[in-house]
């Protein structure tokens, strides 16, 4: 070893997850190590908002209140029930003061530059879809101070309080002693740094860059990206934390796990609509109620072909989509009805316009788009008889509720081609509520811990977005609850 560490706890990553947990040992009077693999000059932070329930800015605010037990029944429904409840009400009722805490060294100048997605509401904004209700609970950091500078807040923090900090450093496996955590082997510049310590806290974020790792915890997704048919995300992460714990015992995930936005609606170019438009897969015929939220439609989409579908309405997008809510827009469920943005979209290539549904669909068969593949003909037979539907205000093929039905018959037409995109894995380790990795048996491993992107049982296999970015909310508040319970036991 080029060096040798001595320590009470060693959290491994420096995002939402591994931060809180750092500050949290320290304050809490415990010897604590974190080491981040990114260097720190050029330490970048990602993602720039997180999912802050109920937290004192936003209700300063006027963010409307979220009932914790609200929030927790409609997030079981969104994911079947599949998470562990008690995960989901923890980050439910604990929220409000993690938040608080997380931010509480910000200036009157730093919170200036904070927003709120999605808030205050515009006109024709949806807050409810099917029964799936939408907050927009979330705090956004796009300006001056970013996610980035109140990590460093946080650190500091966790700095005054006695924690240390090592980048540079990559964690490479877990020592253990009679099946409890016994320290750590990390790697920097210099060779491998051992760590002696008792507990270790695994935050090393998802496993974006990890093709087999992603096939063997997304069997549901094989395939799920065009190109070179490979799974692949926006995060480079490549699972270590998954796998040191997998290599210490633990006991990983046997349902697919669920990658934020991929198993919903993401679209190439960040454009979204949502439900007045009608989809059709390659095959040209009509597959599903579009009304359903996205969590619910995902089995749907991700069944068709490549992954894919492709999006169609008319020119009365401007006078029947605000009517009815209608979505079109940027990011999710931010409503649009901008015609100067639907041109850029269509100038980016996003889009695809013509005056005749014809004219469309040989736009949409040009090699760069579909190869194709489309079939036009019976898509004319399926729009011909959604338009029927329309007309007679009653869905008989997928019961599309009449408010959401509008005809696709005047021009100009367009067309967007959806399919996954998306940004990073959530889960792989099965943990309790304490946060504690499990074993085979289902026992926590003494001294380990997951939070963040590598921890399970949170989502099922569905990412719930009912508030944006709740990925990073549960990271913070969750791993602050981890670090709570870590002090108990070291």
């Amino acid at each position: 070893f080029a060096k040798e560490l001595t320590c009470d706890a060693v959290v491994c990553g420096h995002g939402f997850a591994g931060i809180t947990a750092c500050r949290e040992l320290a304050e809490q009077g415990k010897k604590v190590i974190l080491i981040e693999k990114q260097p720190e000059d050029t330490y970048a932070a990602v993602g720039n908002e997180f999912a802050a329930l109920n937290a004192k800015i936003l209700q300063e605010r006027g963010v409307p209140h979220i009932d914790p037990i609200e929030f927790y029944q409609n997030f079981m429904k969104i994911t079947s029930n599949m998470p562990n409840p008690s995960l989901v009400m923890k980050f439910a009722q604990n929220s409000e003061e993690n938040s608080n805490w997380y931010l509480d060294r910000l200036t009157e100048e730093d919170f200036a530059t904070m927003t709120t997605a999605f808030f205050p509401p515009t006109e024709h904004q949806l807050s409810e879809l099917s029964g799936i209700k939408f907050w927009p609970s979330v705090c956004s950091f796009y300006g001056e101070c970013n996610q980035t500078k109140i990590q460093m807040y946080n650190q500091a923090a966790a700095e005054e309080a006695g924690a240390e900090f090592y980048f540079g450093t990559t964690a490479e496996y877990i020592i253990m002693e009679n099946g409890s955590v016994a320290g750590l082997v990390a790697s920097d510049a210099d060779g491998y740094v051992k760590i002696t310590c008792k507990a270790v806290v695994c935050a090393c974020g998802g496993m974006g860059g990890n093709p087999d790792m992603m096939a063997y915890f997304m069997p549901d997704m094989a395939q799920a990206l065009t190109g070179e048919d490979a799974l692949t995300s926006m995060s480079a992460n490549d699972g270590r934390g998954v796998q040191m714990a997998y290599w210490a015992g633990a006991h990983l995930e046997t349902t697919p796990i669920p990658g934020m936005n991929m198993k919903g609606l993401s679209v190439p170019g960040k454009m979204n609509c949502l439900p007045q438009a009608v989809w059709i897969d390659e095959s040209g015929k009509r597959f599903c109620n579009e009304d359903m939220p996205y969590a619910f439609v995902c089995r749907a989409h991700n069944a068709q072909p490549h992954h894919m579908k492709w999006v169609f309405w008319d020119s009365k997008w401007e006078t029947d989509g605000p009517a009815m809510g209608m979505v079109v827009c940027k990011d999710f469920r931010s409503p649009l009805h901008n015609p100067e943005e639907i041109q850029q979209f269509i100038e980016e290539g996003t889009i695809l316009s013509a005056d005749t549904i014809d004219e469309l669909i040989e736009k949409m068969n040009a090699p760069e788009w579909d190869n194709g593949k489309f079939d036009g003909e019976r898509f004319k037979e399926t729009l011909a008889h959604y338009n029927e539907l329309c007309a007679a205000g009653a869905d008989d093929d997928f019961y599309k509720p009449a408010e959401w039905m509008t005809t696709i018959d005047t021009p100009p037409f367009y067309a967007a081609e959806m399919g996954s995109s998306w940004m990073t894995t959530v889960g792989g380790l099965e943990i309790d509520t304490a946060l504690h990795v499990l074993d085979v048996n289902r026992q926590a491993i003494p001294g380990l811990y997951a939070g963040g992107n590598p921890a399970g049982c949170f989502y099922g296999n569905i990412y719930a977005p009912q508030v944006p970015m709740s990925l990073s909310g549960h990271s913070t508040t969750l791993s602050y609850v981890a670090a709570r319970n870590c002090v108990d036991g070291i």
